[in-house]
C-alpha cells in the first residue's frame, strides 16, 4: 500500500490530462463554443450537449466533420487563435447551414462508422460529412469504451443500421459483449445493495472527494502507461520519422468501415467529402511509401466510385506550418508530423468551405 501510495503521488506531479499526452507540450487542443454551447467536441459522451447547443442555436442543415487529434489541436497555440471547425463555422454564419465537429486522439475507421449511425439517428439534419482518412490511423483498433457505452451500443443495435458493420468484427463482438454483459448484470441483480457494494461505493465517493489523487487516477493511468511505451521506444529505437508497417487484419476492419461508411451515406442521402489529410512534406513520412501510395489510390476509387468527393490535401500545409512534439522514445523533441499552426486550420477551413457553400 506505501508503495502504491507513493507512485501515485510521484506520477501526480507529472501527469497530465490522459488526451493530451499523444500531442506533445508544443500542442494545445483547441475545442470552440459559441454561445455557451460547444460546437465540437473530443468525447462520445459528449454528442448530446453537443446537439443541444445546436438545438438551441437554431438547428440549421449540418456539416458533420469527423477527426482525429489534428483537428482539435494547434501547434504553437496563442489565446484568440482558432482551429478548422471554428473557422469553418463563421464561414458559414449567414447561410442556412452550420457546422460540428467530433474528433477523437487516435481515432479509426471502425469509432468514426459507429459515431456516423449514432449521430445521424439522433439528428435527421446533417446534410454534409467531411471525413479524413489518416493512413496511419488504419492500424488502430477496436472501438474505446467512451464510444462503445452501453447505451450507444443498444441504441443502435435497436435500430436497422446495425447492418452496416455486420463484417467488422470489433464491433460484432462488441455488440455481443454488451449483451452477455446485461445478461449477467440481469441475474446478479439479487447482489446489488450488498454491504460491500454500499460501503465500496462510499469509501469511494469519499476518497475521491477528499483525495485529488484518487480521482485523478485515468490520467495516472495514462501517463504511466505514456512513460511505459517511451521506455519500449527507446529500447527499440522508434523515432518519429520509423517507418510503422500495416497491420494487414485491422487494416482491413478500417476498410470494411470505410466502404460501410460510403454505403451507409449513400442510402441516407448524405453528401460525404472524403479527404486524405495534410501530413509534412519537407521531410519522407514515417509510412512505407509504396504501401502509403496503393492506399491512396485504393481510397479515391472506392471513394469516386460511391459518388462521394475526393480531395487529396497531404500536400496543402506548408512545412513552415508544422512544429515540433515531445519524444516518442525519451527526453527532448522532434518532428511533429501530425499537428500543425493556425494557417494550417484556416487552409483546410477555406478549402472545406468551397465544397460545403454549394
Amino acid at each position: 500500500m506505501v508503495l502504491g501510495i507513493s507512485l501515485l503521488y510521484y506520477y501526480q506531479r507529472k501527469t497530465i490530462k490522459a488526451e493530451e499526452i499523444g500531442i506533445g507540450k508544443e500542442t494545445t487542443i483547441y475545442t470552440p463554443w459559441v454561445n455557451d454551447y460547444p460546437i465540437h467536441v473530443t468525447f462520445f459522451r459528449h454528442i448530446d450537449t453537443l446537439l443541444y447547443g445546436w438545438q438551441k442555436s437554431g438547428g440549421k442543415d449540418l456539416t458533420l466533420w469527423l477527426g482525429n487529434s489534428q483537428l482539435h489541436s494547434i501547434n504553437q497555440y496563442s489565446p484568440g487563435q482558432q482551429n478548422c471547425i471554428r473557422f469553418l463555422f463563421d464561414s458559414l454564419e449567414n447561410s442556412n447551414k452550420t457546422v460540428l465537429g467530433i474528433s477523437y486522439p487516435n481515432a479509426n475507421l471502425q469509432e468514426f462508422l459507429f459515431t456516423i449511425i449514432y449521430f445521424t439517428n439522433k439528428c435527421n439534419k446533417v446534410k454534409q460529412i467531411v471525413l479524413p482518412v489518416f493512413f496511419d490511423d488504419m492500424r488502430e483498433d477496436k472501438i474505446r469504451d467512451d464510444i462503445g457505452n452501453a447505451n450507444a451500443v443498444n441504441f443502435i443495435a435497436q435500430g436497422k443500421d446495425s447492418s452496416y458493420f455486420s463484417n467488422i468484427l470489433s464491433i460484432s463482438n462488441l455488440k455481443n459483449k454488451k449483451a452477455t454483459e446485461s445478461a449477467i448484470g440481469n441475474d446478479m441483480k439479487a447482489l446489488d445493495a450488498t454491504a460491500q457494494e454500499i460501503s465500496e461505493k462510499f469509501l469511494d465517493s469519499i476518497v475521491r472527494t477528499y483525495w485529488a489523487v484518487w480521482n485523478k487516477r485515468p490520467d495516472t493511468r495514462g501517463t504511466l502507461f505514456n512513460d511505459l511505451y517511451k521506455f519500449r521506444n527507446s529500447m527499440l529505437g522508434i523515432k518519429a520519422n520509423t517507418k510503422r508497417k500495416m497491420i494487414p487484419g485491422v487494416y482491413k476492419e478500417n476498410y470494411e468501415a470505410l466502404l460501410d461508411i460510403f454505403k451507409y451515406c449513400q442510402a441516407k442521402n448524405i453528401e460525404l467529402i472524403v479527404y486524405i489529410p495534410p501530413i509534412r512534406n519537407d521531410v519522407e513520412p514515417p509510412y512505407d511509401m509504396k504501401a502509403y501510395a496503393g492506399f491512396k489510390k485504393e481510397v479515391e476509387k472506392d471513394v469516386l466510385a460511391s459518388h462521394a468527393i475526393f480531395m487529396n490535401l497531404e500536400n496543402l500545409v506548408a512545412a513552415k506550418y508544422w512544429g515540433t512534439k515531445g519524444s516518442t522514445s525519451g527526453t527532448g523533441s522532434e518532428i511533429d508530423f501530425m499537428h500543425f499552426q493556425e494557417p494550417g486550420h484556416k487552409l483546410i477551413a477555406d478549402t472545406i468551405f468551397q465544397r460545403c457553400k454549394k
